[in-house]
């Protein structure tokens, strides 16, 4: 952001009589959102979904799409490494157990107003691999116990109504002992109240492509659901599926406390003691083309098959969403409902 020379204009009376009363704030506190306006932002989760369904839409192939993947971020309490630290898990193909990337992010303030990122990886990762759920897990940590590479900061400026990411050019440079070479990083991205666009790039020496994309993955910020389902028992019974399932003294199968978030998830029907239905629901943000209208779909899938067997819709920022087949119900409610009310 360019902070070059202004004019300063004489001011109302009202203004100085203001002023009086109340501290005057600086030029950079009044008008700079700061690190805690970001943190706002950035804390969650978010997902790639629409992108690689999209892109399997427009019949790109499978090997060309971008990867599908599930970001969390959760702050954590690691004294030894400062005040504002995150806990990040990054999986795959929306399975919470394939694991890809796990991290730990300090952010803090430069002297010039760029909020800059501190990436540290862990030397085990397996002993903290569920610290978004376990969060004490990584309080006793020690700088031993991490590595952070030098030059592999990202350094974050607010404009217009996002935030930019960038390393610094060629900065990034470690040597891969799996490679046996060095490695060359840029990172390059993009956080705004709804979204997290991240584009990382990996070369050689030689400026060979090692890993990434320049297109970024488009990750939205997800918003969870919590609900019930119930399913006919007989319904079940004529399809052959009511082993080890046993209804309740209605004859229906019921399935409470479903969590799913509404970007792609798939949530099998389970018991609490593990009876499986054959069933799952998805929920998922999406955009039809042939509208152009984003919609909130509910879908219900055969699990055998993997095809969708119905939906509903709602709009994309409805706080409840249900189906009812009459041998089927499903009714969900947003986590933050009561922030919309």
């Amino acid at each position: 952001m360019d902070k070059g020379f202004f004019v300063v204009k004489p001011v109302s009376r009202v203004l100085l009589a203001l002023c009086c009363l109340l501290p005057c704030l600086s030029s950079a506190s009044a008008l700079e959102p700061g690190l805690e306006h970001f943190l706002g932002w950035f804390e969650g989760e978010y997902d790639n979904n629409e992108q690689v369904w999209q892109q399997a839409e427009d019949g790109i192939p499978e090997s060309e799409r971008h990867e599908r993947i599930h970001h969390i971020f959760r702050r954590v309490a690691v004294p030894a490494l400062g005040e504002h630290v995150y806990f990040v898990r990054q999986y795959q193909n929306g399975d919470y157990e394939d694991v890809y990337r796990q991290r730990l992010y300090r952010f803090d303030t430069e002297t010039d107003g760029r909020i800059r990122l501190a990436i540290f990886r862990f030397k085990e990762e397996l002993p903290y691999r569920n610290t978004d759920r376990e969060p004490a897990l990584v309080a006793e940590l020690a700088p031993d116990d991490l590595v952070n590479h030098p030059g592999c900061d990202v350094y974050w400026v607010f404009e217009d109504d996002r935030y930019e990411g960038e390393m610094p050019d060629g900065a990034c440079t470690f040597f891969s002992e799996r490679m046996q070479k060095t490695i060359i990083i840029d990172d390059s991205l993009m956080l705004n109240a709804n979204a997290l666009h991240i584009s990382d790039q990996a070369v050689d020496e030689d400026g060979n492509p090692v890993f990434g994309r320049s297109e970024p993955h488009i990750n939205r910020k997800v918003r969870y659901f919590k609900g019930w389902a119930l399913i006919d028992h007989e319904h079940l019974e004529r399809l052959g599926r009511t082993t080890p399932l046993e209804p309740d003294e209605r004859n229906v199968n019921f399935f409470a406390d479903l969590r799913v978030h509404n970007e792609g998830q798939i949530l099998p029907l389970v018991t609490a003691d593990g009876q499986d239905s054959g069933y799952a629901i998805e929920l998922a943000r999406l955009t039809y083309q042939n509208t152009r209208v984003a919609i909130l779909k509910l879908g219900l899938i055969d699990v055998a098959t993997g095809k969708t067997i119905t939906y509903a819709w709602a709009d994309p920022g409805a706080t409840r969403i249900g189906i009812n087949l009459r041998w089927l119900q499903v009714g969900l409610t947003a986590e933050d409902i009561h922030d919309r009310s």
